[in-house]
C-alpha cells in the first residue's frame, strides 16, 4: 500500500481554457456513471466554482467534494470524498498546459492520503480511464 499521490495525464486538442470548461462545466457528461452511487438514476455532475461538487441523481444531489481553486486558464482543485467520510478529504488538483502544438496536457494529482486511508486509495487509481472518457468527449 502507498500514500504516493495517484497522478494521472492526458492530452486533448485545444486551449487549456477550452480543456478546462469541458473537464469541469462537462463533467458530468464524461463521468462514468458507474462511479456514482447509482448509475440507473445519475444525471450528472454541479460544480459551483465557490462552493460544493456533487453528483446529481434526478432530483438528489450527493456532494462529494468542495472547490478550491477555479482558474479557468490553467487550474482546477477540490477536496474529495467521494466514497469516503468529508472529514478524511482528499485532494484533486488538475493542471492544464499549453503544449505549443493546439493541444493541453492535463495532470490529475490525487493527493492527501494517510496511513489511515491508504487502504482506500486503491479504489481510486482509475483516473487514467476517466481521463481517457474525458479525452474522448472534447476530441
Amino acid at each position: 500500500m502507498s500514500t504516493d499521490p495517484v497522478v494521472a495525464e492526458v492530452v486533448v486538442p485545444g486551449s487549456p481554457r477550452a480543456a478546462f470548461v469541458g473537464f469541469t462545466a462537462q463533467m458530468g457528461e464524461w463521468w462514468d456513471p458507474l462511479l456514482t452511487p447509482d448509475s440507473a438514476t445519475y444525471t450528472g455532475i454541479s460544480i459551483d466554482p465557490n462552493g460544493p461538487v456533487a453528483m446529481v441523481h434526478g432530483d438528489e444531489e450527493y456532494v462529494w467534494g468542495r472547490v478550491m481553486s477555479w482558474d479557468p486558464i490553467g487550474h482546477y482543485a477540490q477536496e474529495f470524498w467521494l466514497g469516503h467520510p468529508e472529514d478524511e478529504a482528499t485532494v484533486l488538483d488538475v493542471r492544464f498546459t499549453d503544449t505549443g502544438d493546439g493541444s493541453t496536457l492535463v495532470r490529475l494529482v490525487h493527493s492527501g492520503w494517510t496511513e489511515e486511508t491508504e487502504a482506500l486509495r486503491e479504489k481510486y487509481t482509475h483516473w487514467g480511464d476517466l481521463l481517457a472518457r474525458f479525452a474522448a468527449h472534447v476530441s
